[in-house]
């Protein structure tokens, strides 16, 4: 199954990029992804943001610290991508060639940190209802399949997938660990998705990047 490279392939194409220089998407025998919830979040934050606030709520270099830039999300087409050995995640992408584009209102953003680590937060909003639904067939795909192939033009990557704990934040909580394999190369990506009202926060790179710099994108992105 061909798919354009989208927010569901985020996680992997950051590996492949420290690995190979696969670019990042425009706007980047384990069970599926875990899920968590924790009681609904107040009215008040229900209302759909539009994409210039969305942006305004990202994370910036100077909020991560020093030695980390940021350089803007990827706005050409990227090359197509093949998943092999997984239909579930074969299947989402017959669906739409990126399943987040559901949620028009969006921002993203992608540093570059201390000794070349990446990291990338993306920010979606819509109603809670359809945010939760969204993702979590999204995050569902992608943690059918302990492991699948992701095949690009100039590389054939394996990826194993696990499932790790979420800190309950917000609404409902997903985690998950991509190790990536390619040309004799291995790296590993962790994924923290949280949906907090009707925003929803992705925040993928390496597990020490993710595990420092998730609660303050999380509060940020509330503006809380």
């Amino acid at each position: 199954m061909r798919l354009r490279h989208s927010a569901i392939l985020t996680s992997t194409c950051l590996a492949l990029w420290a690995l190979t220089g696969c670019s990042a998407p425009p706007s980047d025998s384990e069970p599926a992804a875990e899920r968590a919830e924790t009681p609904a979040s107040t009215a008040g934050d229900h209302e759909v943001l539009p994409p210039e606030q969305l942006a305004d709520r990202l994370l910036t270099a100077d909020d991560l610290g020093p030695g980390y830039t940021a350089r803007p999300a990827a706005t050409t087409t990227s090359p197509e991508a093949s998943v092999e050995g997984c239909p579930q995640l074969e299947q989402l992408g017959s669906a739409a060639d990126n399943p987040y584009a559901m949620f028009p209102n969006q921002g993203k953003r992608v540093f570059t940190g201390p000794g070349g680590t990446q990291l990338t937060e993306e920010l979606y909003s819509a109603p809670p209802k359809d945010l939760s639904a969204g993702v979590g067939r999204i995050m569902t795909a992608m943690g059918a399949c302990p492991s699948y192939h992701l095949v690009t033009p100039t590389t054939v990557a394996q990826v194993r997938t696990q499932t790790v704990p979420v800190p309950r934040s917000g609404d409902e909580q997903w985690g998950q660990v991509l190790t990536v394999t390619a040309g004799g190369r291995r790296t590993i990506v962790q994924q923290t998705v949280i949906r907090d009202g009707a925003v929803l926060l992705v925040v993928s790179g390496s597990p020490a990047e993710v595990a420092v710099h998730w609660h303050s994108a999380l509060t940020k992105a509330t503006n809380r």
